[in-house]
């Protein structure tokens, strides 16, 4: 598109060509103007619409009279060409009607000849055409077609099923006789049965003219069977019946193992026929996807899931049936996938047992089972539930109950984690957690029930069962399954939330970053109630070396002369309690604690020890330099030792009292030196700040140097020639 500058450089480059310097002539300028403005005019008219004269006007008039002519030319056509697809569709139409009369006549022709094959072949035809059009809209056509095959299917059915029935009875199907392995079939009548199969296969009705079976919920779970299997699952289905219904004695309710039994000897007794004789059939016409030995099973569980619904709701009220029925029918769920390669894919039992009231009164049940259990098992008529076995070879010196607790939750798993739908097993797991916290509780409520001494009593044994359902827990929140159940869970609270991290402090026997899991707040919690008996454990032993400690901590140690020879040094006859009472409280919980938790504590009492000695003790006495050694005496030689059993370095548990030590025993010019360095660099930062040091030179590193300063002042031989008393 052309600029306006450029427009106007053109228009002042033309008028300079065509007029020059006549443009100077104020009469020709004027003359041009009015020229230019009458043209302007005209064009302006001509591109009037509303001026009926113009030649737009006409123009447009013009072309809106073509196109309202190829618009009527237009709808004609389109008129020809509905009737032309009208007479097409009806053409069509009747062709189907005609194809589908001459397949009737002819295979009624056949028919009567007896022609087999051939009457399969065209049904096959005729089922086809039946498939295609069941998809349209077609209603009337759809339903002739679809009656006019059922017809056939019915009429061919009845035919072949005769003689499939009469090629069973060569073959004595079923093989309810216990010898009939020892019956080789004979070749003519193997090929007669296989040619009839194929007919049947031909004559199956396609899923899209199968009407769904309304007669039970869980029906629409079971995929129809092939003809051929419905055939061979008849014969064994009328069995079925007359045992375990009506008023046959085997039909008992309470006897649910009797009709599973049954079922899973047909299966195996049939089992290898099909695959040998009757999978190749399937195979040879490329039906691949028909697994012969899988539909007979399904066909039987069938059977078996029709009278377990029947039977169930009767049980209702009777809790030990129940139950049983329970079992029975879970075992042969696990004996059917496991023993007989049934695909977990398949329907099976467990869709009678998730149905609504099935399901809550399974739940209920397993809730009241496992409550009885646990009663039974920590009851107080039990002397030795809290009494470690002596099978007990792992070292986990648990009480018995902890293992039948556990027992129980794992029989719980294995029960329902075959459950297809995940939020049947989320119902599951909730029970499970539910006693999970209920066990806890329990034991809670025994440790509140203690009296005397902790040490001697339970609470050693309850703490190695927490820690044991811990780990187990631990262990359990990483298995696949439970790992399902913790997405699964977490989808259906909130797919964003993540949990937080339970912490705990480096001491922990094991990690327990395991926020990832179903157990995480169970773990929790049981992680605390463990972490406090631990504690209280360590308090009691700490509270009964402190209870004989007021001798020793009030000794003249400001008094204590140096002695001689160091090897005359002997323990302060006032400590021999508090050590005895560690060393022998030391032994019994490693006695009775699992090797884990018993580091836990005696860390605990240590470093425990440790702040009691340093503030009961150091800072509430002076010590002369005889009682300073005797004091390293007491501590290296005798307290150390009593750790020393259960680490290499007792020392890195008592860090204040050791570096106590340290200032207290070096000699006075070191110790004055060292007071006055740390006095006089008060306040310096940087390089300059020397302090640290210093201190790391007479091996303290723990304490900071203000409290250096006072623990020196502590010392007899500094404080009576200073003035600076702490």
């Amino acid at each position: 598109m052309t600029s306006a500058v450029e427009l106007k450089r053109q228009i002042v480059e033309k008028f300079n060509k065509e007029y020059g310097t006549s443009l100077l002539n104020i009469n020709v300028c004027l003359e041009l103007r009015g020229q230019y403005e009458s043209d302007i005019q005209r064009i302006k008219a001509e591109l009037d619409l509303s001026n009926p004269d113009s030649s737009i006007t006409e123009t447009v008039v013009g072309a809106n009279k073509i196109i309202d002519e190829i618009n009527s030319f237009t709808k004609e056509i389109e008129n020809v060409i509905t009737n032309l697809n009208k007479l097409e569709y009806t053409l069509q139409y009747l062709k189907i009607i005609k194809n589908v009369e001459n397949l009737s006549e002819e295979l009624l022709i056949e028919l009567e000849k007896g022609d087999d094959e051939q009457c399969a072949t065209i049904f096959a035809n005729l089922s086809e055409i039946a498939r295609q059009i069941a998809t349209t809209s077609i209603v009337h056509l759809r339903s002739y077609l679809k009656e006019t095959v059922i017809y056939w299917h019915n009429v061919l059915k009845e035919k072949f099923a005769k003689d499939f029935d009469d090629s069973l009875k060569t073959i004595k199907w079923p093989f309810v006789n216990a010898n009939f392995i020892l019956e080789v079939p004979l070749e003519n009548n193997i090929k007669r049965l296989q040619i009839v199969v194929e007919y049947l296969l031909q004559i199956d009705l396609p899923e899209e003219l199968i009407t769904p079976s309304q007669a039970m919920s869980f029906r629409s779970d079971f995929p129809r069977l092939s003809l051929p299997l419905q055939l061979l699952v008849e014969p064994l289905r009328k069995r079925f019946l007359f045992h375990f219904y009506g008023t046959r004695k085997t039909n008992r309710s309470d006897k649910p193992e009797w009709y599973f039994t049954k079922i899973l000897s047909w299966i195996r007794d049939h089992s290898e026929f099909l695959e040998k004789w009757i999978q190749p059939v399937m195979d040879k016409m490329g039906l691949y996807y028909i697994d012969a030995k899988v539909e007979l099973m399904r066909g039987l569980v069938l059977l078996g899931v029709e009278k377990l619904s029947a039977d169930l709701p009767s049980l209702q009220y009777d809790d030990f049936t129940f139950s049983h029925c329970i079992d029975e029918a879970l075992g042969f769920d696990k004996e059917l996938k496991e023993s007989y390669d049934y695909p977990v894919t398949q329907p099976g039992v467990l869709v009678v047992l998730t149905q609504a009231q099935v399901f809550i009164k399974w739940m209920s049940m397993e809730k009241k089972y496992a409550l009885e259990k646990m009663d039974a098992m920590l009851s107080e008529s039990l002397t030795d539930a809290f009494h470690p076995s002596d099978s007990d070879g792992e070292g986990l010196k648990i009480a018995p109950c902890a293992e039948i607790f556990i027992t129980l939750l794992q029989t719980i798993t294995e029960r329902y984690e075959v459950l297809p739908q995940p939020g049947h097993r989320l119902q599951f797991l909730e029970l499970q957690l539910e006693l999970l916290d209920d066990f806890r509780v329990r034991l809670l409520q025994l440790v509140h029930a203690e009296e005397g001494d902790i040490i001697d009593s339970r609470i050693p044994i309850i703490a190695n069962t927490i820690f044991y359902i811990e780990n187990v827990l631990t262990d359990w929140g990483a298995m696949l399954h439970f790992l399902n159940l913790y997405y699964y869970k977490n989808q259906l609270e909130n797919p964003e939330s993540i949990p937080l991290p339970i912490s705990d402090d480096e001491n922990s026997p094991a990690s327990e970053i395991d926020t990832d899991t179903v157990f995480a707040d169970t773990l929790s919690l049981y992680r605390h109630m463990r972490k406090d008996l631990l504690m209280s454990l360590a308090e009691s032993v700490v509270a009964k070396a402190k209870a004989c400690s007021r001798t020793y901590r009030h000794e003249l140690w400001s008094q204590m002369k140096n002695p001689q020879d160091v090897r005359s040094l002997s323990l302060t006859p006032s400590a021999c309690p508090i050590f005895e009472v560690l060393n022998t409280k030391l032994h019994q919980l490693q006695k009775h604690l699992t090797d884990k938790l018993f580091t836990i504590t005696w860390r605990s009492i240590a470093q425990q020890i440790d702040t009691f000695l340093f503030e009961e003790l150091v800072l509430e006495s002076r010590f002369s330099q005889g009682g300073a050694l005797q004091f390293k005496y007491d501590i290296t030689r005798n307290l150390f030792p009593i750790f020393s059993q259960y680490t290499d370095k007792p020392d890195s548990y008592f860090t204040q009292t050791i570096e106590s030590c340290a200032l207290l025993n070096i000699s006075k010019g070191s110790a004055l030196l060292l007071r006055e360095t740390l006095i006089a660099l008060e306040g310096a930062t940087g390089v300059e700040d020397q302090r640290g040091r210093a201190l790391k030179e007479v091996g303290v590193q723990f304490f900071d140097p203000n409290m250096a300063v006072r623990i020196l002042n502590h010392r007899v031989d500094i404080t009576l020639n200073t003035l600076v008393v702490d």
